[in-house]
């Protein structure tokens, strides 16, 4: 039978064959280059192509940082050479979905990816006792975010906001997330037109942006964590896990194709007018097809541009 597998290997002859990245650099494009091998396998998947030499897709593991190779009663070191702060969504398998083994992360989930006192222990936690391997904190976005969703709903009816079936821990949640829907708000608004609130497909569109908004909101969070703690010499990343082509970017264009150039992790945000161009890039991103020639018909096109 034809399969397409997605396989774990270790090789006992050779058990420290995975080689942990020097820095940052190289800590960034291991994670890409393992998200293009999982987008690949992902299409192989749903397109049914099965070509000559399965299994393709490989995850070497290092068996000595698991403790496949040690000496009697000694415990494997943590040794993860990057933290991911992701959403706690089933459908976002973070080591899979960066190509990733065992003792390679640090990852923490939290709904909506929000950065809470818990989360922020952890990642202090990270940062103090695992600084010897952490070269990259990045954190992880993905399109249709439950969490977002509530909060773009909330903010577009706010009745919704106090109604019984949501609770005062949900609440909490989506109030971290209202400051990256409302930038959002202001891109669709600069680049679709005042009535944009009123065009199809608004609220997929705000949904979409303000999954973009919030990551790049939390990973400015994480930034000034990492230099409060001093370690220059990790680099915060932030990108959007794409449900739909499975790859991680930043931007993220929701119907781009599988494709290896699409794969890119930012760097976190270091000034609030990052926000602002985010959002007008998104906004961009996301207008409807029809939309250019519509608005040019009528005279109501806005000027806004999307920035490079």
């Amino acid at each position: 039978m034809d399969t397409v597998d997605f396989v774990y290997r270790f090789d006992p002859r050779n058990p420290s064959l995975k080689v942990p990245p020097d820095d940052a650099e190289a800590a960034r494009k291991n994670l890409e280059d393992g998200n293009r091998m999982f987008s690949r396998w992902m299409y192989s998947c749903r397109t049914h192509d099965v070509t000559k030499g399965s299994p393709r897709y490989v995850v070497q593991c290092n068996g000595l940082e698991v403790g496949m190779v040690r000496k009697q009663d000694e415990m494997p070191r943590q040794a993860p050479f990057a933290v991911v702060v992701g959403c706690s969504d089933a459908r976002v398998p973070t080591e899979m979905l960066f190509g990733q083994g065992f003792n390679d992360l640090f990852v923490i989930r939290v709904a909506g990816n929000v950065m809470g006192d818990v989360c922020m222990g952890s990642i202090d936690f990270a940062l103090a006792a695992l600084s010897e391997s952490v070269k990259v904190v990045v954190m992880l976005g993905h399109s249709g975010c439950g969490a977002v969703t509530g909060a773009v709903d909330s903010y577009l009816e706010p009745l919704k906001f106090w109604a019984r079936t949501t609770t005062p821990m949900l609440r909490s949640i989506q109030e971290r997330i209202f400051v990256a829907v409302r930038e959002a708000a202001n891109g669709l608004q600069a680049v679709w037109g005042a009535d944009a609130v009123n065009s199809p497909g608004y609220r997929t569109a705000l949904i979409e942006g303000a999954v973009a908004l919030n990551a790049a909101q939390a990973a400015f969070d994480l930034r000034q964590e990492v230099e409060k703690a001093a370690k220059w010499e990790i680099e915060v990343l932030f990108g959007v896990f794409n449900l739909h082509n499975h790859q991680v970017s930043m931007p993220v264009v929701p119907d781009a194709p599988v494709a290896d150039e699409n794969v890119h992790l930012s760097y976190a945000p270091t000034n609030p007018e990052e926000f602002k161009a985010l959002a007008v890039q998104m906004a961009q991103f996301l207008k409807p097809r029809h939309f250019d020639a519509h608005h040019a018909a009528d005279g109501s096109l806005d000027n806004g541009e999307a920035v490079e």
